[in-house]
Parts: structure tokens; C-alpha cells; sequence
């Protein structure tokens, strides 16, 4: 899996379509496939299923192979007849005949996830997704759909960065290097810049490598065992920053000292997000 993916929450509006930005939306796409690149995360959420459809207007100009192609199923549709049909619906909007990886966007204790997970291995089955993987779930939940499915689950897309490790806490890093599962963070660089102050290391961290708070972020994420990252890169800027996080590397120590030194998440302010 590509070490840094394109988020696409935003795109084409939020809860609700929204067709008004689609020009910048798809040049952004393009702009970071052609920056490199191509691990592309979206979702049948993504404002009513047009984020999907701005995402396969443009990967339809490319090569497909040449994508690696996320998207996710909401926890309303996990019955086995509804995921099939998202999944169905998915592909066409995004103009393409499989997946790379499939997600359960939440997990939903009213359905069986025995019925989900059997839905879920016939996809892959039929070809039209290559991989299985789920996001938001935590070790119990994770273990309890593997053991229901037949064919490995391979990701967990989880909120986490440098401010914010509630996962590393509640055992899922050591969780997916002990069971090789990717561990796809979202939301890799919000938190650090909504700090109010920031922190002495990060002054220190960024002066000693002369790179952005945000890039330090993101070096420091992806220097993670099993862990790669996802980010929206509406602008150029965006792009620019989250691209001068890689072909460098942080010193093992300083990896060491911010994983110790810097704020717990009870520092950060916590507006009300959006759902993911």
C-alpha cells in the first residue's frame, strides 16, 4: 500500500452533493496523481457518492492499474444483499471494475458482521475487490470480523497523528504489526496545527530538520511500523507540504522524543468533527 494516500472528504460537497467546487476538486485529484501520488481514499458518504464520482472521472483518464483505489461501504448497508449492492454502485461510480481494498466505513452492532464479512468475502471472490478492510474498529472488533471472514482483513483506517494517539493506546499499533494488518491514518496533520501553542520539540524539530510543523507530522507517522497516512490536498500548498514529509527521515531518537514529550490529546481543543 502506497505511504501516502489522497483523502477525498470534501470533495463535491460534504453530507450533501455539492457540485459548485468540482472543477478545483478534480484538478486536485489530478494534481496529486501527477505529484506521485496514487493511493486514492474515498467513500459512498462522501457527499451522497459524488466525491466517487469526481474520483472516477479522473481516474478514467489514467491507466487503472496505475491507482491504488479505497473506498468504503457506511454501516447502513452491511447486510449481505445491501453491501453487494454498494459495492455495485460504488464501481460505477467510479467507472471502474474492482477495488483495491473495500472498507466497512463503521462498525454497526445491529447487523451480524458473520452476514457482513460473508458478503464482504464474496466480493473478493468474484474479483471485484482485492482486499478487505475496515475502519474505526478497535482490537475486539477487529478480531471478532476476521474471525468470521475467509480472506484476510488487511487495513483499519483509524484517527491518529503526532497530538492525537488514542489507538496506540488502546493496543492497535502493536496490534497491526503483530498481526500485519496497515494501520491508514487519517487526519495526520489537523490536530498538531489546531494546538493553541505549539510545543517546544516541535519549534525544536522543525528548526533542527528545517521542515514544517506539518511535515514533522507526517515523518513522524509514517516512521510508524505499519503505518501509512492519508491527507486532503486541496491546493498546491497542501501538497507541497505533505510531500516535503517524505525522502527524509527523522532520527530515531527525535521519533522517540516526540512519541514522549509531546502534548496528550486532553490539549488539544476538540470542535465537534464531521464524520469520516
Amino acid at each position: 500500500m502506497p505511504v501516502i494516500g489522497l483523502g477525498t472528504w470534501g470533495m463535491g460537497g460534504w453530507v450533501e452533493k455539492d457540485t459548485s467546487h468540482d472543477e478545483s476538486d478534480r484538478k486536485a485529484i489530478r494534481r496529486a496523481l501527477d505529484a506521485g501520488i496514487n493511493h486514492i481514499d474515498t467513500a459512498e458518504r462522501y457527499a451522497e457518492g459524488h466525491a466517487e464520482e469526481l474520483v472516477g472521472e479522473v481516474i478514467s483518464e489514467r491507466e487503472r492499474s496505475s491507482v491504488f483505489l479505497v473506498s468504503k461501504v457506511i454501516p447502513e448497508h452491511l447486510s449481505y444483499d445491501d453491501l453487494l449492492h454498494a459495492a455495485e454502485n460504488s464501481l460505477r461510480r467510479l467507472r471502474t471494475n474492482y477495488l483495491d481494498l473495500y472498507l466497512i466505513h463503521n462498525p454497526n452492532p445491529a447487523i451480524p458482521i458473520t452476514e457482513t464479512m460473508r458478503a464482504m468475502d464474496r466480493l473478493v471472490d468474484e474479483g471485484l475487490i482485492r482486499h478487505i478492510g475496515v475502519s474505526t474498529f478497535t482490537v475486539p472488533q477487529f478480531e471478532e470480523a476476521q474471525s468470521a471472514a475467509r480472506h484476510p482483513i488487511v487495513a483499519n483506517q483509524l484517527h491518529f497523528n503526532l497530538a492525537y494517539r488514542a489507538p496506540e493506546k488502546q493496543g492497535l499499533l502493536d496490534h497491526a504489526k503483530t498481526h500485519d494488518w496497515m494501520f491508514v491514518a487519517f487526519r495526520p496533520i489537523r490536530d498538531v496545527l489546531l494546538l493553541e501553542k505549539k510545543p517546544e520539540i516541535l519549534h525544536a524539530m522543525c528548526a533542527k530538520y528545517g521542515k514544517t510543523s506539518a511535515q514533522i507530522a507526517v515523518n513522524w507517522l509514517l516512521q510508524q511500523e505499519n503505518v501509512v497516512t492519508i491527507a486532503k490536498c486541496g491546493t498546491k500548498e497542501h501538497l507541497d507540504d505533505v510531500l516535503g514529509a517524505l525522502q527524509w527521515k527523522l532520527e530515531e531518537a527525535d521519533v522517540h522524543r516526540l512519541r514522549m514529550e509531546f502534548p496528550l490529546p486532553s490539549s488539544l481543543p476538540r470542535p465537534p468533527a464531521p464524520a469520516l
